[in-house]
């Protein structure tokens, strides 16, 4: 087949993207397979994935953190110590998304000094979060951090829309 008989084409669908050449009828029927057999799963796949994006973070929490020229603050009182931590990290990590800071993880200080808690109190949500796998452990050369897991966000985002909706 010649190069000006030849069709080509270029399909991208979310982070998938394919390429097709051919006759008219070739490319056609790769199409039509390609639509039969990958999309569906792709679907599926998008269904079971979960990864919260820095615009996700923002719309979810965006009535209980503020950006300010300080770093990250929670703006809501009526929360447990529990949920004020685990906001607190969460704001790290929009504050790392955005490139305002280096790590998206927090150490029991930076914790104690963002949150106001006392640090007996930080201590023991920290190892219940921990327990529950919604807080994860790290352990560097710099010591011992905190980060949310996407379970943990996943978590504080339904017990947050359980309060406001009571």
């Amino acid at each position: 087949m010649s190069e000006t008989n030849k069709v080509n084409v270029t399909i991208t669908f979310g982070l998938l993207r394919i390429e097709f050449s051919g006759s008219p009828e070739e490319v056609v029927r790769q199409f039509n397979q390609f639509v039969q057999q990958q999309l569906p799963q792709y679907d599926l796949a998008q269904k079971i994935s979960s990864n919260f994006s820095l615009n996700d973070l923002m719309i979810s929490f965006s009535n209980f953190i503020r950006i300010t020229p300080e770093g990250a603050r929670i703006w809501s009182t009526d929360l447990s110590d529990k949920e004020i931590i685990s906001l607190q990290l969460i704001a790290a990590k929009i504050e790392y998304l955005l490139g305002k800071k280096a790590s998206l993880s927090l150490s029991l200080q930076e914790i104690q000094s963002s949150t106001g808690l006392n640090s007996k109190s930080i201590s023991s949500r920290i190892s219940e979060l921990v327990k529950a796998n919604h807080v994860e452990r790290e352990s560097s050369e710099k010591g011992v951090t905190y980060k949310m897991t996407t379970l943990g966000i996943e978590w504080l985002r339904q017990q947050l829309q359980k309060k406001s909706k009571t």
